[in-house]
């Protein structure tokens, strides 16, 4: 009979750390969603130029997938929504992928990503949008424009229902990828 109450006794132990974990972890995911996600959903919302496709929220990064609608205005846009993120989630690392990547206009990108590079690295940005004009008539774009700030060149190619953006640092530290 002794091993009855020995169990008994351990079930409210063990029901006291469900119900502790449940608080714990409900609570942290319940802070994640309203602190941390709802915000940065708000935020990228405001844009007018990119709309969201896919965030994910860990513990140390967050991962924001956009998809950019209106080139010519985005990169104002990218520059406040990189200052608000930044104050927000002072303590995580943030990643922004663009989902603009249609394989064909890729391929032009990666094709010409060596002049390009040449461009940036020798800090000949006015070559820049020579370059990209070439790629126009070369591969018959509908659109093909870049824009530049302090931090990053914007590009972006447009043929049919097809178009590629990437965004490529000003930054020598960082180098220029064919990512997008």
């Amino acid at each position: 009979m002794g091993g009855v109450a020995v169990q008994l006794r351990k079930m409210p132990i063990v029901l006291s750390l469900v119900a502790t974990l449940t608080l714990l972890f409900g609570g942290w995911f319940l802070y994640q969603k309203m602190e941390v996600e709802e915000p940065i959903k708000q935020q990228i919302g405001q844009m007018q130029s990119a709309e969201l496709a896919h965030l994910n929220v860990g513990k140390d990064q967050i991962q924001i997938d956009l998809t950019v609608t209106k080139p010519e205005t985005f990169p104002q846009e990218y520059q406040h929504l990189q200052g608000k993120l930044a104050e927000m989630v002072r303590n995580k690392t943030v990643d922004i992928s663009i989902q603009n990547n249609a394989k064909a206009l890729k391929d032009i990108w990666t094709n010409g990503v060596f002049v390009f590079t040449e461009a940036v690295d020798l800090h000949e940005y006015s070559r820049i949008p020579q370059i990209v004009e070439q790629w126009k008539v070369s591969y018959r774009l509908d659109e093909a424009m870049t824009r530049m700030d302090d931090q990053n060149i914007y590009v972006y190619l447009k043929r049919g229902t097809d178009d590629f953006y990437t965004i490529v640092p000003r930054s020598p530290v960082k180098e220029v990828t064919a990512n997008g």
